[in-house]
């Protein structure tokens, strides 16, 4: 073979081991994905448990199935901006709980409400009963950026989750871990936020990428095989 072919030979195979070891990577990434799935899903079939019965870092508790009972604090009730359903634009509802005798607030995402600029609403019109009872499913609340999570000139308007800031906001200190609504009681439908549903849980798109690197392997062997053959015949 000429030093060229020689060239393009060796550069195509160095290319398809970096393929397939991406393919590779990818397939690892989709198995370690399905057994935290397995977990996630394990921890949302479980009954509804009241959160101060559940101990746990955040990170144990992602997910976990919980129910918040206690006096909701309107007040300093927070407004989390550009949150979008079904590509309609909106805001969640981020309320302080705060149970029967503890000193320690949990922070309740009531649900969803459609704002055409993804920021204003008429709050009052969402305040539910002053003692809520709600269920839903929990999950970590970041506890500080640098980056600030103010909206401009919009008190009490959020563009991200800061659980240092916001306990700064609310007066008191939260939990680590926060509850998004999916059901509770005594608050007809029409009269309350909409509610979060469960997450899908699905293998993401790890075996397409995983499909893609082995293809893009092939393709590079496949190519140095031709390159192969037309200088043989070439010869001949």
């Amino acid at each position: 073979m000429s030093g060229r072919t020689i060239g393009f030979v060796v550069a195509s195979l160095i290319m398809a081991a970096v393929f397939i070891r991406l393919g590779a990577w990818q397939v690892d990434r989709l198995h370690e994905r399905r057994q935290r799935n397995a977990l996630l899903r394990q921890r949302m079939n479980a009954p509804a448990a009241p959160l101060t019965s559940l101990a746990g870092t955040p990170n144990q508790l992602r997910y976990r199935r919980a129910r918040v009972s206690g006096r909701a604090d309107y007040a300093h009730q927070i407004v989390y901006a550009s949150r979008t359903r079904e590509g309609s634009p909106g805001v969640y509802l981020l309320t302080p709980v705060l149970p029967t005798g503890a000193d320690t607030a949990v922070l309740v995402a009531r649900g969803w409400v459609y704002a055409p600029d993804g920021a204003t609403i008429d709050a009052a019109r969402w305040r539910e009963a002053d003692s809520l009872t709600v269920e839903g499913y929990l999950d970590e609340l970041p506890p500080f950026s640098a980056t600030s999570d103010a909206m401009v000139g919009r008190p009490g308007t959020v563009t991200r989750l800061d659980r240092s800031r916001m306990e700064k906001r609310i007066g008191r200190p939260l939990r680590a871990v926060y509850l998004l609504a999916t059901a509770d009681s005594g608050t007809a439908r029409s009269e309350k936020p909409a509610r979060f549903t469960l997450p899908v849980l699905d293998d993401g798109p790890h075996r397409s990428y995983a499909f893609q690197w082995f293809s893009f392997a092939a393709i590079a062997v496949v190519g140095a095989g031709i390159v192969i053959r037309n200088e043989a015949v070439g010869k001949r």
